[in-house]
């Protein structure tokens, strides 16, 4: 035992582990944290997207002017369009303003080119843009913030020279006209709101198109007042206006032919009727080329000759008013929904959106599909449909009305239809057809009842009608400013918060981890 043992050899010393100086290794880790930094900064500088994180996406833009960024009107051109942007840092509206404009640039893929100047920390760049845009602006750069749009290409865009091929592609917009005000309970005029987008996306499509389309709008029909306040028809010109549409007044009774350079004729709330030899004159235009023709009914007034011609295309105004009855009470606040249009794409986004119609509404019938139509070339499409417990009551001046299946007519009811005159699905026929727009009513039209969902109608109609398609979209909402009224007490206790308590809180729990890593 002792003999094995003395022959047991023992294991050499284990060698020592070379291990990189702690100074060494304090450096290299210093150097992969510095690369660290600079690839997660190259990272963020070329691959980043912003995100609007207020509660109702305020600095978003809407889809209508998404669409107008992305048509073919500002992708094909081969110039930008400048926005030049005059804000006072020192303005309360500048950062909402500013941030707003940069989307325009950001999601306009290079087509929109924004240039941000403050006219009194650069009082030389702004004398240049003054005397660049002198007949357009005057002294306005130095007296409000304003927005200058400049869509000219070719020689005309470095011109300076004030000839109107040149300012026809300018535009400018006041800051001012970018706020909503009201007064407040004191009676001072305090700003409530913004319509920003909304203005600037309607003096960018002016700028591009340059002169204003124009629709005739048959006054002596009417007993609407043009230049009344709160007037459906006023109401009407202010949202052409934005579309870059003039809305002119004329009389049919007092011509033979509607003028050639008509883009289409707006009928609203006819009380009167058409004679013959008027509809003549409407029946003459129908049958032009890429006519159009928008008719906003009244239920009160039962125009013969214009329910005749209105029913030769398909679409026939009923003499009732559409009402329901619930818990006892007969409601005529019409709940209506927007329908596919059969595959016409005119509501787009809003298909298939419930919206309450306000005022008195009557019923369509709509011929789709008719063969006598058909044979006329002429498609009538149902676009706004009530919901199915609304009924068109025909005995509408009785009290408490009740339905009659024999008299009345069952729900769902049409209050909205478009109609096609030509083949609109030959390439070489579809840009020559004629388009027309019937509601069964035009009280929704009046400021305190026209919503949102109604006004997008209105703007994507429009654009269907005069062939202006991808710029149809929900439109934008403006936005309202909060103010949180606090008393004095309640500002000094939020204060002493910020203030005290939160930097009190930091200091103990950074001493209690001192603390606990000390221990």
């Amino acid at each position: 035992m002792a003999e094995t043992d003395s022959n047991f050899e023992m294991a050499p010393p284990p060698r020592p582990v070379k291990r990189l100086g702690l100074g060494f290794r304090s450096v290299l880790q210093l150097v992969f944290a510095f690369l660290s930094l600079v690839f997660i900064y190259y990272l963020a500088v070329t691959y980043y997207s912003r995100t609007d994180l207020t509660e109702n996406s305020n600095f978003t833009l809407s889809e209508a002017t998404r669409n107008l960024l992305s048509s073919s009107a500002v992708q094909d051109r081969e110039e930008p369009v400048k926005i030049v942007a005059a804000l006072r840092k020192t303005s309360p509206h500048y950062s909402r303003l500013r941030n707003v404009a940069e989307e325009y640039e950001r999601l306009s893929k290079g087509k929109v080119k924004l240039e941000y100047l403050d006219p009194i920390r650069d009082q030389d760049r702004a004398l240049e843009v003054q005397n660049n845009y002198g007949t357009l602006l005057a002294d306005k750069l130095f007296e409000d913030d304003i927005f200058i749009i400049d869509a000219r290409q070719g020689a005309a865009a470095n011109s300076v020279e004030g000839t109107a091929d040149v300012t026809t592609h300018l535009r400018y917009l006041p800051a001012s006209d970018m706020l909503i005000s009201r007064n407040d309970e004191n009676r001072q005029r305090r700003v409530v709101g913004y319509q920003d987008e909304d203005l600037i996306s309607s003096m960018i499509q002016a700028a591009i198109e340059g002169k204003p389309r124009i629709m005739y709008l048959i006054e002596d029909k009417s007993d609407l007042e043009v230049t009344a306040s709160g007037s459906p028809l006023l109401v009407l010109m202010e949202v052409f206006q934005k579309q870059n549409i003039f809305l002119r007044p004329i009389k049919i009774s007092q011509i033979d032919t509607i003028p050639a350079d008509a883009e289409g004729i707006v009928i609203v709330a006819p009380e009167y009727d058409f004679e013959p030899n008027e509809i003549e004159v409407l029946e003459n235009y129908w049958q032009r080329p890429s006519s159009a023709i928008i008719a906003y009914l009244t239920p009160t007034a039962r125009p013969v000759n214009l329910g005749a011609f209105l029913r030769k295309n398909g679409v026939t105004p009923r003499d009732d008013r559409i009402i329901r009855t619930r818990n006892g009470r007969t409601e005529s606040q019409v709940l209506a929904t927007f329908t596919s249009g059969a595959g016409l794409d005119i509501n787009g986004s809003l298909e298939a959106k419930s919206v309450p119609f306000e005022g008195r509404v009557g019923s369509l019938e709509v011929r789709e599909g008719a063969e006598d139509l058909v044979t006329n070339r002429i498609q009538a499409y149902t676009l706004i449909e009530t919901a199915p417990d609304f009924w068109g009551e025909t005995d509408y001046k009785t009290a408490n009305p009740k339905y009659d299946d024999d008299a009345d007519y069952s729900g769902p009811l049409s209050i909205g239809a478009a109609v096609i005159r030509g083949n609109a699905n030959a390439d070489n026929t579809a840009p020559n057809i004629s388009k027309m727009i019937v509601l069964s009513t035009s009280d929704f039209l009046e400021p305190t009842r026209l919503g949102n969902e109604q006004l997008d109608f209105v703007k994507n109609s429009t654009y269907w009608l005069l062939g202006r398609e991808e710029l149809m979209g929900i439109g934008p909402r403006g936005v309202q400013r909060r103010k949180l009224n606090l008393i004095k007490e309640e500002v000094k206790f939020l204060s002493n918060i910020v203030i005290v308590f939160i930097p009190a809180g930091l200091f103990v729990l950074g001493m209690m981890v001192w603390n606990a890593r000390r221990a």
